[in-house]
């Protein structure tokens, strides 16, 4: 037992140590350790995006919150300089985004045409802080993210875990052209809105009311 305890603490530890890091190519995934399972807390994560090294003039850092689940302790702030080794270099911080429970379901991407953006996540406990939907369906912790440098526009076709209906995850493509839905088990149709309870061609509501599945936050 002793052994096994000691196992946990470990992998759990190496967990934390892998929460954050400087990101300084064109295009990249961050997530919290372990997703979609549940990561060490209390935790408190830093990342930052540099794109100082691209030559262009008018990049822009673009984030795809393509799986949030969290909602609360997640920040995103840009800034005109960083150095993360010398806090009294960093230069004018505006805050882009602190996720609540009502904008972790409606905010799709945010975006900077600063050099650098921070992503910081600090939780004490994972218990309230998460989405959930139809009764322990759904178990998913954190967050698994996309970001790119990019001098072109952002891609508005991206989708999330509401436009997934919740009974899917939402995935990109390696070029970023694509966003799509891929659905639980038992659920199907483009947004995973059809399920057990809700069928394609069958309609058990009244009055013209159309069967969709929703999701409740918990």
């Amino acid at each position: 037992m002793l052994l096994l305890l000691s196992s946990l603490v470990e992998l759990w530890s190496v967990a934390a140590e892998q929460c954050g890091g400087v990101l300084t190519e064109s295009s990249g995934v961050i997530q919290t350790p372990s997703f979609p399972q549940a990561f060490p807390v209390p935790i408190k994560c830093h990342w930052l995006i540099d794109s100082s090294g691209l030559p262009e003039d008018e990049v822009q850092i673009v984030v795809y919150l393509t799986q949030l689940f969290v909602t609360t302790g997640l920040t995103f702030t840009e800034y005109a300089f960083y150095d993360p080794e010398d806090p009294s270099l960093q230069r004018n911080p505006s805050l882009l985004l602190a996720v609540t429970e009502q904008n972790s379901i409606t905010t799709r991407w945010l975006f900077t045409n600063s050099r650098f953006l921070v992503i910081e996540l600090e939780l004490e406990q994972l218990e309230g802080n998460h989405l959930r939907v139809l009764d322990d369906l759904l178990d998913v912790f954190g967050f698994n993210i996309t970001y790119e440098m990019t001098t072109g526009p952002v891609r508005n076709n991206s989708c999330s875990v509401i436009d997934c209906s919740f009974g899917g995850n939402c995935y990109i493509n390696p070029d970023y052209t694509y966003f799509w839905c891929s659905c639980f088990p038992d659920f199907s149709g483009p947004y995973c809105s059809f399920g057990p309870m809700c069928e394609p061609g069958s309609n058990p509501c009244l009055n013209g009311g159309i069967c969709r599945y929703t999701f409740s936050a918990m």
